[in-house]
């Protein structure tokens, strides 16, 4: 691209732009060039654009500014004379020749100066279906979607691949800032389900796009898909995911859980490329049987939680790889997950199935070890009495049990919720209160019981120091490529004058901010090396426990509190853990959420595998209640210590 093109004011080609935009204005100025063609009125529109934004190469002096700035006006007169003469007549073959990265630019220059006035519907309706401009280049213009409302509905409603459009502006989740769309007024509610379906039935649907299609939530002044096209869709899902592996093509993946008698150790995981194996010493099992073990076995044994009592099995941006988090098509409010993400829970899963089927031989229901927890051991252990549940019956079906687990989990958490506000539990009021339990308004315990990171600033040193995309983790002098900066500084002597020169503001700003130096010897260092664990903590879990670290932990917490860079927060459930739970139990937050709560609460679910489709929900169930458990004794025994735990 050898022209001048003005995207952003950070965009990486800016410096090169702004060079070439001095050249070609003091050749303007000297008389050595012209502006002939259609091409060049955008470049000069283009090197207006880093003017009108104020961007400069440090070298000028405030004396070139004024020059360029003078000669920016002349371009300006230039411009419009050659924009406003396009009619009908001209605009076809000039658009023939514009080139691709100047299209969006000859659209914003007919808004700008109302060309659009003197072109006629009939011209634009003439290039729209003969495929000479594309739909999408229009509608970033809010005028130009005005005045040709009429032909824009026409050609969305004829054009199925519109319906990307649509996707695109509602429901499409956008790593980086893009344009705003405009649709024409004309566009109603019941056009934009016509182009939906349209695109549903046209010969080769996008399975990304379905997916979306699949997961709309309606909104009534936006986007209304009715339940019989969502079904549609997923029909059609169906369709394309049997044609394509007809042929038993794809990758195996197998996750397995093991209990066997023979196991020499308690636990062991066995991962082998994308087969994972779970294998758990039985007899360790029977021989402990007391109910307190039973459940410290889903912290230590199949780690439902790590030693900051954070739920394991939630979705985390930190193990998602680039094309995951970057490229897969997802939409903005659907919940996140990542192959690690669906790993971990098919993996919870099967550790779920496998122990409530062994402590069922030994003579144990697990549901008897929950009702202990919250009748026996609370009371005994710290206090707390009257806490009650009634959990279903070992003579219950499936379906039953799944009907009547989360009556159960919402009867104790509003009861945790009533000893937090009392400080004892009152059956009485208890029995007549009928609030909605909303999981993140759960409250705690504990004072300043979460942290997470806040504000630009830590955006800014969390990318550059711990994400693969910040461009730091490789230098030429080690020939390796490691992670990140922070990976590549705990394994590696480095300098700043290793750096090619547009990288070394970005290690500037993180020395000036104090979370980098430079020692006698020139080498890059940390000058704090727990404040960086904490941020890395941070970063990789999207929380931490304050109470779970030293109290010089808890002194670098406090001081990046009072900067704004930190910020704490008491409640039962992390913000991780409530976006986990509502995506298991409802529709409030996400699109794609399995709404297991409102299945048995609203209707009986019906398919041809019942049995086994509630045998695997119930399972579900289950293992919420059990981080519910663990959570709940997280919070008495962290009241319990005066200090809270120590783990640094």
């Amino acid at each position: 691209m050898e022209r001048v093109k003005y995207y952003s004011p950070n965009d990486l080609t800016c410096g090169r732009n702004l060079k070439n935009s001095e050249i070609l204005i003091n050749e303007y100025e000297s008389g050595n060039k012209e502006a002939y063609d259609i091409n060049d009125i955008i470049e000069l529109y283009n090197i207006k654009k880093y003017f009108d934004n104020k961007l400069y190469l440090m070298e000028w002096t405030l004396e070139d500014i004024k020059r360029f700035e003078k000669n920016i006006s002349v371009f300006f007169g230039i411009i419009a004379r050659y924009i406003k003469v396009i009619t009908d007549d001209k605009i076809s073959e000039i658009y023939d020749d514009i080139i691709f990265y100047y299209k969006d630019d000859f659209w914003e220059l007919i808004d700008r100066f109302k060309v659009y006035e003197d072109i006629s519907e009939q011209i634009i309706q003439e290039l729209l279906f003969s495929s000479k401009i594309k739909l999408s280049e229009l509608l970033k213009s809010k005028n130009i979607v005005e005045h040709y409302g009429r032909i824009i509905r026409e050609y969305m409603l004829s054009d199925s691949s519109s319906a990307k459009l649509l996707l695109d502006k509602y429901e499409m989740k956008h790593f980086r800032q893009t344009e705003e769309i405009h649709l024409p007024k004309e566009l109603s509610i019941e056009d934009k389900e016509t182009t939906i379906s349209n695109y549903i039935d046209c010969d080769q649907p996008n399975p990304n796009y379905l997916q979306l299609i699949a997961n709309i939530q309606s909104n009534k002044d936006k986007l209304v898909i009715s339940p019989k096209l969502i079904l549609k869709s997923k029909k059609k899902i169906e369709e394309q995911e049997k044609e394509f592996f007809k042929d038993n093509s794809g990758m195996r993946i197998e996750t397995s859980v093991i209990f066997a008698s023979n196991q020499e150790n308690v636990v062991s995981i066995n991962n082998e490329g994308l087969s994972t194996t779970g294998t758990y010493n039985s007899n360790w099992i029977r021989d402990n049987l007391d109910y307190a073990t039973l459940l410290n076995n889903f912290i230590y044994l199949f780690e439902y939680v790590d030693l900051q009592m954070r739920c394991t099995l939630v979705n985390k941006e930190s193990e998602m790889g680039v094309f995951e988090r970057h490229i897969l098509t997802s939409s903005k409010n659907a919940y996140v997950k990542g192959f690690s993400f669906e790993h971990k829970n098919n993996f919870s899963y099967l550790q779920m199935a496998g122990y409530y089927d062994q402590l069922f031989r030994n003579g144990i229901r697990l549901e008897e070890v929950i009702e202990w927890f919250f009748v026996e051991y609370l009371s005994t252990e710290f206090g707390a009495t009257n806490f009650r549940v009634s959990m279903p019956s070992a003579s219950s079906t499936f379906l039953e049990k799944c009907t009547n687990v989360m009556p159960a989990l919402e009867s104790v958490l509003k009861q945790f919720i009533l000893y937090i506000e009392e400080g004892h539990i009152d059956i009485e009021l208890f029995e007549i209160r009928s609030e909605h339990l909303i999981y993140r308004n759960i409250p705690s315990l504990i004072d300043n019981k979460y942290v997470y990171g806040i504000g630009d600033e830590f955006r800014n040193v969390t990318f550059l120091l711990f994400s693969d995309q910040s461009g730091l983790g490789y230098i030429d002098e080690t020939k390796k490529t490691y992670d990140c900066f922070f990976e590549l500084l705990c394994n590696e002597k480095v300098k700043i004058s290793d750096y090619p020169e547009f990288d070394t503001p970005k290690i500037e700003w993180l020395i000036k901010n104090n979370y980098l130096t430079v020692d006698e010897a020139g080498l890059i260092v940390f000058p704090n090396e727990a404040l960086i664990i904490l941020l890395y903590e941070l970063y990789t879990n999207d929380v931490i426990a304050y109470w779970k670290y030293s109290f010089s932990g808890r002194k670098i917490l406090n001081e990046l509190k009072d900067k704004n860079i930190l910020e704490f927060e008491s409640t039962l459930f992390s913000r991780p853990e409530q976006e986990y739970i509502n995506y298991l139990l409802n529709k409030s937050q996400f699109n794609n959420g399995l709404d297991l709560r409102n299945k048995y609460s609203h209707l009986q679910p019906f398919s041809a595998d019942d049995e086994n489709k509630h045998t695997q929900n119930y399972y579900i169930f289950l293992r919420l209640f059990i981080i519910t458990v663990i959570k709940i004794n997280d919070e008495f025994c962290s009241r319990k210590l005066e200090d809270g735990p120590n783990i640094t």
